[in-house]
Formats: structure tokens, sequence, C-alpha cells
């Protein structure tokens, strides 16, 4: 064996993990950016580390958060189908997917997205008030009294909330 292959592995090696580090670092930089309101520098590392890790579904997530906050509704949508594409029950990216085509008027997507993290997580209460307001604005005003009684169970504050919308007040 040649002297210059174990070296060479443990240069791969080095800079796999050197590289995995940098990352962490830039995603948490990205998250500083998003928690101080600065939605385009995080947009901007963002696109970066899912181009270097396309598998990178907190950087995805953090992705489509920073595309909401710009109401730059398609984009965020795009972003949240790209990390359901890697981990296809993310409440995360279900919820962010669902507030995103809600602001679109795409109800009907927009209630699908909060059934199915329901479905994973039946005790997700904002997924429930969500989901009222979502029948509320398509006029299902049956279906939305539902999710309030379901809502009651779990959290008074939020079937408060949804039942003055509901009732317009």
């Amino acid at each position: 064996m040649n002297r210059k292959t174990p070296f060479s592995i443990i240069l791969v090696v080095f800079l796999m993990v050197v590289g995995q580090a940098l990352a962490g670092e830039d995603l948490e930089s990205a998250q500083k950016y998003f928690d101080a309101g600065e939605f385009k520098k995080a947009v901007g590392l963002l696109k970066e580390i899912t181009r270097k890790e396309p598998s990178n579904t907190e950087a995805w997530i953090l992705l489509g958060n920073s595309y909401t906050g710009l109401q730059k509704n398609k984009n965020a949508i795009k972003a949240y189908e790209q990390a359901l594409g890697i981990d296809s029950e993310n409440e995360n990216a279900l919820f962010g997917l669902g507030i995103n085509y809600s602001r679109l008027r795409q109800h009907s997507n927009a209630i699908e997205a909060y059934k199915k993290i329901i479905e994973i997580n039946p005790k997700n209460a904002e997924a429930y008030f969500e989901l009222g307001v979502s029948y509320d604005r398509t006029n299902h005003l049956t279906y939305a009294f539902e999710q309030y009684k379901i809502l009651k169970t779990l959290d008074e504050d939020l079937a408060r909330k949804l039942y003055h919308i509901i009732l317009g007040s």
C-alpha cells in the first residue's frame, strides 16, 4: 500500500467533518438572520446551504420560513415541498405549506396540509385551529365548528379565537 493512501483517506475524512461543521455554523448564522428579521440575508445563505446539502431538511424549512417572512409564498411552498420530499411527515414543513397556501387563498391545499399534520400528531392544537380557519374561509362552517369542538379539549384560548373567527366577531 502506498504511503500517500492513508494520508489521503485521513484528509478526505477531515474535510468531510470540517465541511459538516461549517454547514452547521452556516445554518446557525441563517437562523440568527431569520430571528433578527433579516430574511433576505437568511435566504442568501440558505440557498447556498441547500445547494451544497440538498438533503438538509432543516435548511429547507428555514428557507421556507424566510421566504414566508418575505411574503414570497410560492418560493416558500417550493422550499417546504423540498423538505417534505426528504421527510414527508415533517410537521413544520406541512404547517408552513398550509400557511402559504392560505395566503394564496388555495384553501383546499391548506386544508390537506393541516389534515396531514393532525394525522401525524392528533394533539397539534395549532393545526386544528388553522384547519378550522381554512374551513371558515371556504364557508364550510359545520367542519369549522367540528375543529372548534376538538380544539376546546386541547387549547381553550385557541378554541375561543376560532369561535370568534367563525362567528365573524
